[in-house]
């Protein structure tokens, strides 16, 4: 015997076999496998639902019916697909949009040719023919299977997310780790310090521990985060990444593949991490430039988004050619 059921986490409508389904068939087990061939082959079998003696996961479903043969649950598992389409765009009155879309064209094709448009009544357009059933349909399971991969990709988006989010003795900074870290750096004497530091294997995972708990959504967060603990902007203003000028090379410390380490445990590659430092240090002095504002309570503070002349970066060249 196979049954028509669907999937509650994806609102598909699958075929499987009786002896997978719970007692009340509220719930069914499903094959973990990625080949859909070889999931049809499970069904198709009637398997015991497991894997190296390990029971499948269990999942909700809706069941719609039983039937005898596969052959048969497959015609039920198409007539039902096609009615809960049907009742799809009936709640949703897409025959009526369809309608309304057409006349609209008719309207302005009307017009152009000086020509009276026919008298149209409501009824008219709430009745479909079956060639624009088929349309809608066929626009429908296309609309459904974009949204299923959709909701799939973003299932394993936020599954990866909240792995790398949960608190763990790993993952969570602490203010202890912090204080033994003595952050954010302020002098040349304390880069100094956490440079003879940094060079103990011990110590450099503590850093890139603490570091890569600091959390941030997509590169310039995660990087904006990192920097804002290890270094204060009165220091790295005396940093560029070259160590162009009279400035100092950020990408020789010891504390730059730390953060490299670190932003790598977040899902930020080498090339993304070390552009968006370079962007970090670059805007260094409008930074401090908005903070003494801030301080001192000047001109500029009414519409924050705006930035002074005096606050722009030092030079029109562009930074690719200097090494920001």
């Amino acid at each position: 015997m196979y049954a028509v059921v669907t999937l509650q986490d994806s609102d598909e409508v699958v075929v499987a076999p009786t002896n997978w389904l719970s007692l009340d068939k509220k719930q069914c087990y499903w094959p973990p496998f990625k080949s859909p061939d070889k999931c049809m082959e499970a069904v198709q079998n009637r398997i015991k639902p497991e894997t190296g003696g390990k029971p499948w996961e269990k999942l909700n479903i809706s069941f719609h019916g039983e039937h005898v043969t596969f052959e048969k649950a497959k015609e039920g598992q198409k007539e039902t697909k096609e009615q809960k389409e049907r009742s799809y765009l009936l709640a949703t009155g897409f025959p009526g949009m369809l309608k309304r879309q057409r006349l609209e064209r008719i309207q302005g094709m009307s017009n152009n040719y000086l020509q009276p448009l026919p008298a149209v009544t409501p009824a008219s357009t709430s009745r479909m023919t079956a060639d624009d059933l088929d349309e809608l349909l066929e626009m429908l399971r296309d609309i459904k299977s974009t949204v299923q991969e959709n909701n799939a990709m973003l299932k394993k988006l936020l599954k990866d997310n909240t792995v790398s989010e949960a608190p763990s003795s790993t993952s969570v900074p602490s203010k202890a780790i912090k204080a033994n870290l003595k952050l954010p750096l302020g002098t040349f004497e304390d880069m100094a310090m956490s440079e003879r530091e940094l060079s103990t294997a011990t110590t450099r995972k503590k850093y890139v521990k603490f570091l890569s708990g600091l959390g941030g959504f997509g590169p310039k967060d995660v990087i904006k985060n990192i920097m804002q603990q290890v270094i204060t902007d009165d220091l790295a203003k005396e940093f560029n990444w070259q160590g162009r000028g009279e400035k100092r090379p950020f990408s020789h410390l010891i504390l730059t593949d730390v953060i490299r380490d670190a932003a790598f445990k977040r899902s930020v590659n080498r090339a993304e991490c070390e552009n968006e430092i370079k962007k970090y240090l670059s805007y260094t002095a409008d930074r401090l430039g908005r903070k003494r504002l801030r301080e001192q309570g000047g001109p500029g503070l009414e519409n924050p988004n705006e930035i002074s002349p005096s606050l722009m970066p030092e030079t029109d060249i562009p930074w690719d050619i200097l090494g920001f």
